[in-house]
């Protein structure tokens, strides 16, 4: 199931494979994707770009993490993945979609499609 349009999609994830597998698979759908390692250089990009989704892993290096970054940006979609439990973080919001790793491309656009339509 892929979206209408093209979305312009912030990913912030601090391993480097997982981050760039997971951009391969959102621009093979046709997606433009900004890829950043940590929380920190996703709240400068931010400050002066727009992401139509945040993309974010949980725990990242910096003084920002993935929850931080979703708190503040909960006016946008957001994608918060994570290799525990989706009980563990009772802060997601309706608007926000959990994704367990490991996942596949199947449900990572689930995923994205979810917070999104």
């Amino acid at each position: 199931m892929a979206t209408a349009r093209p979305l312009v999609v912030l990913l912030v994830e601090d391993d480097d494979l997982i981050r760039e597998l997971t951009a391969m698979i959102l621009e093979g759908e046709g997606h433009r994707v900004h890829t950043v390692p940590d929380g920190d250089t996703a709240e400068r990009w931010l400050q002066t770009e727009k992401a139509d989704v945040l993309f974010t892993d949980l725990r990242m290096p910096g003084s920002l993490s993935g929850q931080d970054l979703a708190m503040r940006h909960a006016d946008m979609p957001v994608v918060v993945t994570s290799g525990e439990m989706k009980e563990q973080h009772p802060w997601l919001g309706q608007t926000m979609a959990y994704l367990a790793k490991p996942y596949d491309r199947k449900a990572l656009l689930a995923a994205v499609e979810r917070v999104v339509a």
